[in-house]
């Protein structure tokens, strides 16, 4: 190839490259790095609130199942968990439990709060039909003043007797019961067997009391007799055996239970008003009838006394609707102390 010019290589030129002129390589540019974003920030630890305390009623010894809302937590690292020590559907027993709630977050942090449990026992009774038996202050008499007539007696003022059902010892009674033993209230039953102006000595309120205890029968029977008989202080002993006779009619047809009201305080200056002296006598003896029968001695005698002016109406002998109430009181505390299971 010796002496050939350019213009001979031209052909060479375009095979090989030769003889063109250098070019410079374009330099590639480096990348910007992507700037690292900064960690997310740490929530705050969690915080847990109860809620407000839980009551319930059974009428098991055991406790009674409970259900609760377990509570939610606030803040903390997801995922957070909570649980409660007793769990809500656990068996929780009579009286106050305390469930320790704690909501732990993926970070081991924890909140805790507390609340309580309150089991109360349902008050029950081991006998729900009951027969009241008596004269006008079980059938539920009372006293109502009457104006514009002349008092026949110094300064007694004048009255009049009224039936009134619904101020009965006997029905009061059984709301009282009603309320109380909830759980039972669609089985306890209080009859109403009260005669106005029946003596307790005459033989046909015996054959009236046997035939009320066989067409009823009564779990228990509620007696309170005898007012209309101690008008006259020496019948006191007939009266109390005959309210004894009814107690031992009762439990030879096997009534389950037998409940002796006595007789209410007198209205000091009312125009029917039995001495005293003579309705302390009766109600000691009975007692003691009461004691021999076996049956509870309910004293409604002392449960009336320090009000006797607001208990007792103005005829000095049938108790007002205040009264009434009274003795029903009377009795259902006799009932609980006697017949509520325990």
């Amino acid at each position: 190839m010796r002496g050939m010019t350019c213009r001979g290589l031209v052909l060479l030129v375009a095979l090989s490259g030769a003889c063109s002129s250098p070019t410079t390589p374009t330099p590639t540019p480096t990348p910007t790095p992507t700037p690292t974003p900064p960690p997310p920030p740490v929530p705050d630890p969690p915080t847990l609130a109860c809620p407000a305390p839980v009551t319930a009623g059974t009428t098991s010894a055991a406790g009674t199942a409970v259900t609760f809302t377990t509570p939610s937590a606030s803040g903390g690292q997801a995922p957070v968990e909570v649980a409660c020590t007793p769990a809500s559907g656990s068996t929780f027993p009579i009286g106050a439990t305390t469930v320790q709630c704690t909501a732990t977050d993926s970070l081991s942090r924890s909140a805790s709060c507390s609340f309580s449990v309150t089991v109360a026992r349902t008050p029950q009774l081991t006998l729900t039909k009951f027969l009241a038996f008596g004269d006008s202050i079980t059938a539920g008499e009372v006293t109502f003043p009457v104006t514009g007539i002349i008092p026949q007696r110094g300064d007694t003022p004048s009255f009049r007797l009224q039936l009134v059902p619904s101020a009965s010892y006997p029905t009061v009674l059984k709301n009282l019961m009603t309320a109380r033993y909830t759980a039972q209230a669609s089985i306890v039953t209080v009859i109403n067997e009260g005669i106005a102006g029946e003596k307790a000595r005459d033989p046909l309120t015996l054959t009236r009391f046997a035939q009320a205890v066989s067409t009823y029968r009564p779990d228990v029977v509620l007696l309170m007799h005898g007012y209309n008989d101690i008008v006259d202080s020496s019948v006191i002993s007939d009266t109390v055996n005959a309210v004894d006779r009814m107690a031992a009619e009762a439990r030879n047809r096997r009534v389950g239970r037998v409940f002796i009201g006595n007789l209410a305080p007198p209205r000091p200056g009312g125009r029917n008003t039995i001495p005293t002296s003579t309705v302390l006598a009766f109600n000691e003896r009975l007692q003691r009838a009461a004691a021999g029968e076996g049956a509870v001695y309910v004293d409604i005698y002392s449960a009336l006394l320090p009000n006797v002016n607001a208990n007792i109406g103005v005829d000095g002998l049938h108790p007002t609707e205040i009264g009434y109430r009274k003795i029903a009181e009377t009795f259902l505390a006799a009932i609980q102390a006697n017949l509520e299971v325990r």
